[in-house]
């Protein structure tokens, strides 16, 4: 089979996507396409992080001051609880842990807040980020325990990229660790420290006190990072149309999975397998300890959210929004699609998001206490319980 490029993906789904948007304003305003549990706010909300007593955590990629940084959110009902705001600027998304809740901005702050109540627990200053491109918030905060560590990295040379390490019960820094590129993907947390790819190909590991445990070139800027239940092995997409498995002490490669272009989301490790979506528009298992092929489904664009694991099944979206980190920008892939699978690679069902929906486009796919929550262009869905099962 002849290999599939990221051109060759751009250039077949342009048209595809033209081709939805004249259409969309031909008619009325659609059904949505699948039932809703609830529909809220906020307004261009960030993926739903976790939920504390009762609270779902999230927030708002909108630069706008009146939408909030992090939200409180009534995981039943989807009416809003409390909202911490900060200046005017791009917003992080949110991580949820112990219960509370980080995300940064750049106005230049990271904040925690007790994820019930809302209430401010610090706030500290992480430095010049204002004005920096939109990328430099891009990816959450990430949870180490007795620490928080802030990412701040865009794409262009506007601002130091660095891991700021702060103390999660008082926002004091415990270390900075400049980067000398870009971060290429989200970073994972393995071995009580954290991995994290670089635009020039690289990957790294540090220990949570900031200091490299191990680095290793892979050839070109590589996808987010998944890390296996145990923490011993880390799994990244390369744009060598590899899938890599690593041991996450050492940093050596364990096995080497083929694919047929980069991948976009996180691959999803499991005790026995490792579940990975590509931009070749293929969503594929391997067995984890071997790197065995076990099965492969093909879908209708690049997967950009999942696969994410529901119960014994696993949900997929493809297209959405996604922001590729180095020059490619914005990517105009089409249809928006969520999928349903077995683990076993059966196809359960499949929901297409054409047209003029209620709450706009479907951006992102998220899933928290094993309930699906998609991000809409205006406001956040909870999705019925019964969306796993069978058309």
């Amino acid at each position: 089979m002849p290999s599939f490029t990221r051109r060759d993906a751009l250039r077949g789904v342009s048209s595809l996507a033209l081709g939805v948007g004249i259409a969309g304003c031909t008619g009325g305003r659609e059904e949505f396409p699948v039932t809703r549990a609830w529909h809220g706010r906020p307004r261009e909300p960030s993926p739903a992080a976790g939920t504390v007593d009762g609270t779902l955590l999230t927030g708002s990629y909108s630069p706008f001051d009146d939408d909030p940084l992090i939200a409180g959110v009534d995981a039943n009902t989807g009416e809003s609880e409390w909202a911490v705001s900060v200046s005017k600027g791009d917003k992080s998304p949110v991580c949820v842990s112990g219960g509370r809740a980080y995300a940064f901005a750049d106005s230049g702050f990271a904040v925690a807040v007790d994820a019930a109540s809302g209430d401010e627990v610090w706030r500290h200053s992480i430095g010049r980020v204002a004005d920096a491109d939109p990328g430099v918030t891009e990816f959450a905060p990430v949870d180490l325990g007795d620490r928080v560590v802030v990412p701040v990295s865009g794409t262009e040379e506007d601002v130091t990229d660095r891991l700021h390490g702060l103390d999660a019960d008082t926002g004091e820094e415990r270390f900075v660790h400049e980067i000398p590129s870009s971060l290429a993907g989200a970073p994972g947390v393995a071995g009580g420290g954290i991995v994290f790819p670089t635009v020039t190909g690289r990957l790294v590991a540090l220990t949570a006190d900031g200091d490299r445990r191990w680095e290793r070139s892979i050839t070109g800027a590589a996808s987010s990072v998944g890390v296996a239940p145990d923490g011993r092995t880390v799994v990244v997409g390369t744009p060598a149309e590899r899938l890599l498995a690593l041991d996450a002490e050492t940093g050596e490669v364990t096995w080497r999975g083929r694919l047929r272009n980069t991948v976009f989301a996180r691959p999803l490790v499991t005790a026995d397998r490792v579940y990975v979506g590509g931009a070749d528009y293929v969503l594929r298992a391997f067995d984890r300890e071997s790197g065995e092929p076990l099965w492969q489904d093909d879908l209708v664009s690049p997967i950009t959210h999942g696969p994410y694991p529901v119960g014994d099944r696993l949900v997929t979206l493809v297209c959405g929004s996604h922001r590729v980190r180095g020059t490619a920008g914005d990517l105009p892939f089409g249809p928006t699609v969520l999928y349903v699978h077995e683990r076993d690679g059966t196809r359960v069902r499949s929901v297409r998001f054409d047209g003029r929906l209620d709450g706009g486009e479907v951006h992102w796919l998220s899933v928290v206490d094993g309930d699906v929550y998609l991000g809409q262009a205006y406001g956040l869905t909870k999705l019925a319980s019964g969306v796993t099962r069978r058309d």
